[in-house]
Order: C-alpha cells, then structure tokens, then sequence
C-alpha cells in the first residue's frame, strides 16, 4: 500500500511532462507512448497542456482495451469523478459524451490533480497503514468508480499521486473459472475474550483504533488466522493472554467466526462440514443435499452485508482463550467462550422448563424439564405419558434449545389440523382426535393464546400450550380415514444445518397458502420480483411438487441432467426446486434465498455481487439454467440448417422446430417456448435477397412506442451577424441527439445541417464543441447555443481544440494533423476594461498594454474581462489584415451603437482611421489571455494568422475604455428575436394511451438495420443495412413479455442508461392475438390471462423491484416487495412500473 499525504509535483494548472534526455524520451514516459509517438517529439512538446492530456487520456483507454483479467493480479479503483474531472474533460471525439469541458476552459487554478479516492470510502474504518479500504454501500462500477489494471495504476499515481489507493486481487468463480475482480472483499472487526470478561471486547492495532481486517473470499482460514497476530497490536494481545506463548498458542488460543449477531462462535478449525450425496440428489426428507467444505472465507457462507453503511457491514472474529477458574469445581474450567456460549442453556436448566429432546426411537419432540441433578436432567415428551420421561446428561447432544429442532407448531392459525388427546373409559393412555382450529383468542397481557377446537361437531376451548395438543402424525387419530406416517413434529439434522440460517428466521404458517415473503439480501429485490413471479407461475409449481408414483420422490429429480455441458449440473434445478416446495410448504412466512443466489453468482458472475441488476436478464438465465439442467436429451446429436427448397412456411418451420426439439427438450421447452418467423430482405435494390428463418423464442422483447417528447431552446446566431433568433425545439424523447436538433433546426430556420454548429458556452467562452450525437438530454445549458457558418463544417480548419468538432481518432496514438483548410474557423471573444459597468463578466489573465484611446487621454496596465457571447468568424488563409477586419466588422456592427456606426458606414473600411473605432483586435490564446498579435493593422498586408501563432488561438475584441460607453450598443446586444415555435413553446398535446398491442405492432413492424448492426448478404456479399421484420408463428402455453423500458448508450467512460416510464395498458384478462399470429396454430385458441407482473420503480441506479402475481391455487392477487406480502387487486398490476408481463393460455390455467 502506498499513501501519499501531500500534494504532487502535478497540481499546478498544466501536466508537467519529463524532459528530453539524449535526444529521446526519459523512460518512464514510455508508459504512456507508443513508438509512433516518438518520432513525433518535437510536435509533443509543442502543442498545448490540453492536447497532451489528451493524449494522455487516450493511450491509457487503450491500455485498459488491452489489459485482461489473470488471476491473482490486482486492479485499482478510481473515482469516476476524478476521472472525468481530470482526464475525461480533455478527451474529445468519442468521448466527448462525458466530458465536462476542455483543459483550458476548466477553470482549475492550483486544484489538486491527484487521484482523490477518498469519496469511495468509509474513511473511519478504512486504514492506509493496514491497507485496509472500506468501500461504502451501493458503489456501481462506471457511475462511481472505474477498475483499472496494475500498469495503468503505476501510470496515475506517478504522474499525479494519490490519496487512497484501492487495490482489488482478481479471482475466480464458479466451475467455468469466471474471473472477476473482487470489489467488496469480506470486512472483519476483530474482538478479543479472556477470564473476567463478561463478554468479547474490540481489539486494537498499532494506531490505537478498533481491528479491522479486509479478506478476499479465496482466503485461507489458516492466512486469516495470520493476519490477525500480524495486524494486533502486540501490548494488547500480551495483556489479555499473559500466559500465552509461542509454544502453546495453537492450545491456549484459537479464532472463531460466526455467520450473523444471532448466530453462536464457531472455530475457523472446524468450519469443514461434509454431507454425503444420495443417489437422487436429496435427503430423505426430500431436500437437496449440500455438500459444504468451508475451507475458505468464501465457503464461511458469511451473512452479506456489502450494501450496509458504517459499521453494520462488519462481520466478527472473535481471538478466545481458555477459561481459568478462581476457585473450586467449576463447568467452565479449560473451556474456550464459544464452548461456553453454546453449553451455558445446559448448566442453567430449570424445571418446568421447555426444550428440545430426542427420545430413544430418534425423533425430536418438545419437551419439559421435570428433575435435575448437576450432571443430569429429566425429561418429559410432551403429548407422551409419563412412562416416557427419561434422564439424558447435560452435555448430550439428545438436547437442544426449544424449536432449535422441532417447529413451532403452536403458532396456530385460523383451519389448522391438530391431535387433541382425551383419557377414557378408564383408560391410562389418552385416545387421540384429529381436531379444527376454528378460532382464536389472545391475551395481549402475557402474550398467551387460547384456541377452539372443532371436533365431531363438537367444539371446546383450550390453551395452545395444552400437554394434550400434538402435531398431526405423532400418533394415530381414531377418527382418521388413513393413519398419517409423515410425523410434522420433527426433521433432520441435516435439514436444521441447511436450512437454519436461510429459513428459520422466518418460519411460521402463512396466512395464505404460497404467499410468502423473500428476504433482500442487499439490491437483490430484481431477485425477488422475479422469482415471485416464478414460483407463482402454474406449471413450474405442478412440475416441482410433482411425486414419482414409482418412488414416491420428487418427479423432476429423474430429469436432472449433469452430464449436460451446457447446464449447471443439477445444481440450479435443485435449488429452485428447494425454494419453491419451501415457499409453498405452509411453514413459512419468509424465507431467505441465500443459496440460491449463491449458485446463480457461481454460474452467471455479474448477479455475484450485490448491485442492482435487471430482473428480465435474470429470469433468462433462470429459464436458460433449469432447461438445461433439466433436459430430457443426453447426448445433443449434430443439426444441419434446415433448407427451404421452395417449401411452404409451415413445412420449414415444422423442420426446424423438430430439429430444435432433437437437442432441446425439457418443462421449459413444453411451455415457454414458441417460434419467431424472421424476414430480412437485403437493401440493394438489384439483389433483393430474401432470407426467413424460425426461431425459437422464450419471451418477446417489446419496444414502448415513445410518444413524449422533450423541448430544447436553441438560440442561432447568424453568419452576416443579424441579431440571433432563438427557436424552441420539440423532440421525440427517444430520438434526442443534437443530430435530431440540427435537423429540427434546420426545418426552421432553412440553414442546411452541415452549416450548423452547436458549441457549449462557459463563461463568456467557448468551451466545447458537441458532437452530432450528445445526448440533448445531457445538454447542461438552458439555452443551446448554435451558430450558422458559410460552408459546411467539414471544409473548416479550427483555430483552436474548444471549437474544433469530436471525430474518430485511433486511440492511444498521436496521428497527424489532417492538411490544413483554405477556410479557418476563429472564435471571436469581447474584452472590456475592468471600469466598464458589465454584468456577469469573467476575469481573464490581465497583462500590461499601452492603450492608444482615440476617445481618451493614453492609460497604462489597463486589466481586461471577458463579457458577451462569443461570436464565430470564417476567414481565408490567405486574407490580407483588412479583409479580416471587414469580416469581422460584419459580425459585430450590430454591437456599435448606430451613430458609430453611421460614421463608419460613410468611409471605405480601409480608410478608417484607427481613432474611430471603437475596440481593437488582437490575436490571443483561446482564454484571451496571451495576446500573439496586439491591435491587428488594418492594412492591405497579407497575413496567415494560424502561420505566424504555431500554437491554438482567438480572435479577441478589446474594447477601449471610452469606445464602450460611447461606442457600445449593450441594448442591441442584447436584443434576441424569437421564432415563431417559442411562441407555441407552452402547448403541447397529451400523448395518447399506449397499449400491449402498440408494442407488438411495433416489435412486428418492418425497419431498416443501423449502420451498427448490417447483416452480411449471402448472395450480393455485402454487409447491407437491410430490412428486417418478426412474425409470431407459434405462441408457448406460457407467454412472458418484456417491455424495454431500459435504453443505454455505450461510451468510453461509462454506460449511459435511461429509462421509460410510460404507461402501457394491457389486458388483464382475454389477450386475443389471432391479429399477430402467421402460423397454423395447434388447435387452442390463442387467448390469453395475466397472471403475474415484474414490477420496476423509481430511476436508474436507485430504483427497487416489486412483483404482483395471482396464486394459483387460491386464485387471489398479492403484492410481493421483498419480505412483505399484502392482497392486491389485478387492476392494480396496470402501472407505469410493469415491466415484465406473464401470461398464461386459458386452456392451460
């Protein structure tokens, strides 16, 4: 870890580059050059601070292109902020999208440029000395931060130092060896216990501060072991074991760890937890079987914390030592805190009270503590005689805390079956009776409940806690018609190992039957909202539940496929097979899919964190994943492209579907699958290849038809420098690049696109100039300045970086400069001395000038502003000085007030005199700062001003001190013309109600191809932008569609995404689509019923997923967010927050 607590040799206003060394570059720069570059030296050294960093900027994207992921290497994180700030707001061309302004425009002074990464942490549990860095919650790779590889690290922190660095090590995961960078490693806080404790303390390091540790989840137990005696301060550990030694450490010392607060300490030594595999996959209690090896951090299965703030995302080890006792016999003695933690409930029993007890036949009951003796306790099994109660040691593992082993089935509710014993006919032995529960009655004082019974028409109230209350199954009912062998009373260890920590916590009988609540384990509500949807989806349910009538075993587990290379070896249909007999068992309220998501981040990296992600690709892979886990082909034989050969559309699409079915074949396929009919006809008009092909299709991607639209200003300043007319722009909100504007603009005002240019104006300067694709959404003016120029722009050389328009360039080299243009592009910045009374002007750099003032006596050291809006003035190159002057007189006469004007107007502009101007022009650096050319003679003399600088310039007006307040027209320079659209700027239509059926009219529409996506014509061998149109040809029995709300757009620096948040109405009951299917059919109408709707709310980055869906055994909605279910209504699924829609055939509900 290197820190750096000053500021570097780099924070002054320009990036210092090293010098020349025998006549080449000093070494390290060759980091940052390729061998291109140094043939081009001389031209380095001359161009500006923001060309360079330009250069810069572009060579290390093009290292990070080139970099892979190797694992056990380390990459960095860098605040995207700073990135942006620094070197995104001098890179042009492609991405220019993220930049905020050029290098000059940035108004920096002596700024820090070093990596300022110190917003990403949790500065106080973050240590530079440990190297330990806390990220704080919710950090998104892109908005936030930027991952970058050890050589592009070495390059930033050299040349412009650092304040924290963040390093991450590169890791694998999964069976396909995923590599990934592991962002947010495990953070521990270490505590500490000895004799006198009444419990764990916090230790401290070397600096005086809690201990707090960072591992990567490929650790080792033993490697974290070491990191706590390294990183403990060595006075501390001295004091709280005195009489620990290097000698016996291993036996008088050891480390535990522990899941979650409510969880016991477990050893990191015996963290190995093995399971045999059944043939079948599961246990016989029907449950998968998990096979844990804990031999690492990562296997831990440590409770995630990553998206909690401050010290809520600390998990805990804990360093014990051996209890001493002071005096006499004590059960302590020699043990370590966590023995003790876990053995304190045994040597604290009393009597009458409950636990848990496993009698002689291995069945665990509740149980009531009736005697003790030191070593021993007796026992009652309640719902059993006397006759049973037996003594079992304190220390025996036949005990264990009450429902830590059995249910709570007393937690009654309203229809529950239950054994209501009764003595009779003298009988020593109670008859049992299955009984209703029919009411219920709590006492809010002591938390007591009473319950009715209903029993042969007969009904009786007794306390839940009654000894004559048992589980249906624990013994026969005489008035039962078949005798109940499946006893609900008890399940096994291995069930309490699995499934403790993921489902326990939310045990309970749900109110309604499947309706059940998933715990967010941090962003992974898009989880949740699919797998509500899922789980409530009528064939899956029937498929998963299903009995072998052979073995009585789950039906699917004969399906698994884990041979299949394609799928996840079982493991993804056995766990979703888990979770959904547990969420419709009746024995849970929530339930925490911890596994699950597990298995999915092994298989598919990018849901192994805890960001945000989108439900629609999550259920994709989920659908994908239990396809193949569950596909009925072993052995996938190889396929020829079926051939049409004239053939009608049925036929081929008949063929192809039974070719898909020869390796595809699964509950998927049976129900989720249908075919798309695709026709693509090539654009040029003399081949006019068609191609249609059938393709399988598992849910339809639909677009939204954007009817809104978004208003930009745009105000247009003229080439013959009439006053400017300022327009309103209306844009479809899906179609807004500058691109749209120009051509709206250019509807408006008649000027063609090409002599069009929008430019960002800062601070009475030009600061960027926009590409034809930024996003006008993104445009940070109120108003959008334009200007119209005399030829198209690309006949243009530009006299400086700020104006000149981003293009394609080759990354990471310094190419030529394009030849030179007969036409020059010149910005034209307006001085005014300081005592001029502007509004709103920006200082510029102030040099000493003598000012000749025809208007005034002669002054000294007059300091300079900037005010106005610049203008933009074409010249020719080969111009003389007083051709440049007329030019320039013609866009700003309107400036002069009309009496200078006048005078003017009645002399040849060559004849002028210099007293009768109003201002001077020089020629100056971008900003207008240095002057190259002070007050340009107005003679015939020929002049190459781009020539004689060498180096970017402007054209700069300085106004003269009395040529202002007698010269300067401020009422003209401030007039603006408005268009006739600011006018109609307030009256915009309501857009009309979208439907499902727009969308799929959309989805089927015939489009051209972008140039980005051509498609490679086999007959004419072009890549064409052609013509493409979908047909459904057959519907599944399950039909899902997906409404793209999402757009993004690709840049260098990060991924822009927007969202649509329109309202889209759909049916909730009869979707009839006989209007959009091309096929035959296969008999059954195609009339469908919703059933469930992914939900998204909110924007992107912070929105949250819900989920409404319709059980489908009740036949009720219910809203799913998260841990919190409530009844809904099925007109209450029709929001602007559906995003994926799930329907189900009729015939098939």
């Amino acid at each position: 870890m290197r820190y750096s607590n000053s500021t570097p040799n780099s924070t002054v206003t320009e990036v210092v580059f090293p010098p020349k060394r025998n006549n080449t570059l000093h070494f390290d720069w060759l980091k940052f050059a390729n061998v291109g570059f140094l043939r081009h030296r001389q031209k380095f050294d001359s161009m500006a601070p923001s060309k360079r960093m330009e250069i810069l900027a572009a060579d290390l994207e093009q290292q990070l292109r080139e970099d892979q992921l190797r694992e056990g290497d380390d990459w960095f994180l860098v605040s995207s902020a700073w990135w942006t700030r620094v070197l995104g707001a001098s890179t042009s061309d492609d991405t220019d999208d993220d930049a905020d302004a050029s290098d000059d425009a940035l108004p920096r002074g002596n700024s820090e440029l070093r990596v300022h990464n110190a917003p990403l942490l949790e500065l106080e549990l973050s240590s530079q000395k440990r190297e330990v860095t806390v990220l704080k919650p919710m950090l998104v790779e892109g908005r936030d931060y930027r991952l970058v590889s050890q050589r592009v690290w070495n390059q930033l922190s050299d040349r412009f130092g650092f304040d924290w660095e963040i390093s991450r090590p590169v890791i694998t995961r999964g069976p396909a060896k995923n590599r990934i960078v592991e962002v947010n490693p495990v953070i521990f806080e270490v505590l500490g216990w000895r004799t006198g404790l009444e419990k764990p303390a916090e230790l401290i390091d070397a600096e005086q501060n809690p201990l707090i540790l960072t591992a990567s989840e490929k650790c080792s137990l033993k490697e974290l072991q070491l990191k706590i005696w390294k990183a403990a301060a060595e006075p501390q550990l001295r004091e709280m074991f005195p009489d620990v030694t290097q000698d016996n450490v291993s036996l008088a010392v050891q480390v535990c760890y522990r899941i979650d607060e409510d969880s016991s300490w477990t050893p990191l030594r015996d963290a190995v937890v093995k399971e045999e595999r059944p043939t079948n996959g599961f246990t016989s209690s029907g449950d998968p079987d998990i096979l844990v090896e804990s031999t690492t951090v990562g296997e831990l299965q440590l409770e995630q914390r990553d998206y909690k703030p401050g010290k809520e995302k600390l998990h805990h080890l804990l360093v014990e030592g051996r209890f001493v006792a002071q005096q006499g016999h004590d059960w302590r003695q020699g043990k370590f805190y966590s023995e003790i933690q876990a053995e304190a409930w045994r040597f604290t029993l009393q009597k009458d009270q409950l636990i848990d007890a496993l009698d002689t036949d291995k069945k665990w009951y509740e149980s009531r503590v009736v005697d003790l003796t030191e070593a021993q306790v007796k026992v009652h099994y309640r719902g059993w005689t006397a006759k049973w109660d037996e003594w079992i040691n304190r220390t025996s593992s036949r005990l264990a805390p009450l429902h830590t082993k059995v249910r709570n089935w007393r937690d009654f509710q309203l229809n529950d079956e239950i054994l209501v014993g009764r003595v009779v006919n003298g009988k020593s032995y109670p008859e049992w009776r299955i009984a209703r529960v029919t009411d219920l009655e709590k006492n809010e004082m002591d938390d007591s409940l009473r319950i009715e019974l209903e029993m042969s028409g007969n009904k009786q109230w007794m306390d839940a806690q009654d000894e004559m209350l048992c589980p249906v199954g624990t013994h026969k009912a005489v008035n039962a018609s078949t005798v109940v062998t499946s006893p609900v009373s008890s399940y096994s260890p291995a069930h309490s190992y699995r499934y403790g920590r993921d489902f326990e916590a939310g045990r309970g009988r749900p109110e309604f039957e499947g309706v059940v609540g998933l715990s967010n384990l941090g962003n992974t509500c898009f989880m949740n909202s699919m797998l509500q949807c899922l789980i409530n989806t009528a064939p899956l349910r029937e498929y998963f539940l299903k009995k072998d009538p052979e073995t009585g075993g789950l039906f699917f587990s004969k399906e698994i496929n884990r041979d299949n290379p394609l799928g996840m070896k079982g493991i993804m249909a056995v766990e979703f097979a888990s979770l959904l007999r547990k969420m419709w068992s009746n024995e849970y309220k929530v339930v925490t899919p911890t596994k699950l998501k597990s298995v999915i981040g092994q298989y598919a990296p990018q849901f192994a964190g805890y960001q945000q992600q989108d439900s629609q690709e999550l259920m994709n892979f989920l659908l994908d994943g239990l396809h193949e886990d569950l596909n009925r082909v072993k052995s996938k034989p190889y396929t020829k492209p079926v051939e049409r050969n004239g053939r009608s559309d049925p036929e081929v699409a008949r063929e192809e579907w039974q070719q898909f079915l020869r390796r595809n074949d699964s509950i998927i396929v049976d129900n989720f699958m249908g075919q798309l009919r695709s026709h693509v006809t090539c654009s040029d008009p003399e081949c006019g290849n068609e191609s249609i092909t059938f393709d399988p299709y598992m849910n339809l991607s639909v677009p939204i038809p954007n009817n809104e639209t978004v208003s930009v200003q745009v105000q247009l300043f003229w080439a013959n420098g009439d006053i400017p007319m300022k327009y309103a722009l209306r844009l479809p909100k899906d179609a807004c690049s500058l691109q749209d504007a120009k051509e709206k603009l250019s509807e408006l005002s008649g000027i063609p696109t090409s002599r069009i240019f929008f430019v960002e104006v800062w601070n009475h300067r030009i600061i960027k100039a926009y590409s034809d694709r930024f996003s006008v959404e993104r445009v940070r003016e109120d108003v959008l300045h334009a200007y119209e120029l005399e030829l198209p722009v690309t006949e243009y050389s530009f006299s400086s970086p700020t104006i000149r328009p981003p293009g394609p360039r080759k990354l990471g080299t310094m190419e030529s400069e394009p030849e030179p243009k007969q036409m020059h592009l010149v910005e034209l910045l307006h001085q005014a001395p300081v005592a001029s009374p502007v509004d709103g002007r920006a200082h510029s750099e102030g040099y000493d000038m003598l000012v000749e003032d025809g208007y005034g006596p002669k002054q000294r050291r007059v300091e300079v502003e900037l005010f106005n809006t610049p203008l933009l003035v074409s010249i020719d190159r080969k111009w003389t000085k007083t051709e440049i002057h007329e030019k320039v007189w013609q866009v700003v006469h309107r400036l002069v007030a009309t009496e200078e004007a006048d005078k003017e107007s009645n002399t040849s502009f060559g004849c002028r005199s210099d007293q009768r101007l109003p201002y001077r022009l020089h020629v100056t650096e971008p900003n207008g700062g240095t002057t190259f050319i002070s007050d340009l003679p107005r003679d015939g003399e020929p002049v190459d001003v781009s020539g004689n600088t060498k180096r970017p310039f402007s054209f700069t007006l300085e106004w003269k001190r009395n040529g202002y307040q007698r010269g300067y027209d401020e009422t003209s320079a401030k007039r603006i013309e408005l268009h006739e659209s600011m006018k109609n700027l307030e009256i915009s239509s309501k857009p009309a109600r979208l439907t499902l059926f727009d969308c799929l009219t959309k989805f089927t529409e015939r489009e051209q191809l972008g140039e980005a996506d051509t498609w490679y014509c086999p007959k004419c061998k072009n890549h064409v932008r052609a013509f493409k149109k979908f047909d459904l040809f057959s519907l599944p029995k399950v039909l899902i569609f997906h409404l793209k709300r999402f757009r993004y757009a690709q840049n260098s620096f990060y991924m822009h995404r927007d969202k649509i948040s329109t309202l889209v109405d759909f049916p909730i009951e009869s979707l009839d689509l006989s209007e959009f299917v091309v096929g035959p059919g296969n008999g059954s109408e195609p009339i469908y019923d919703l059933y469930a709707v992914s939900e998204h709310m909110g924007g992107l980055g912070g929105g949250h997923y819900t989920a409404v869906a319709k059980n489908p055994v009740i036949k009720r909605w219910f809203d799913f967010n998260d841990s919190h279910t409530s009844t809904t209504t099925a007109e209450d699924a029709v929001s602007p927050k559906a995003y994926v829609l799930f329907y189900i055939r009729r015939d098939q509900a």
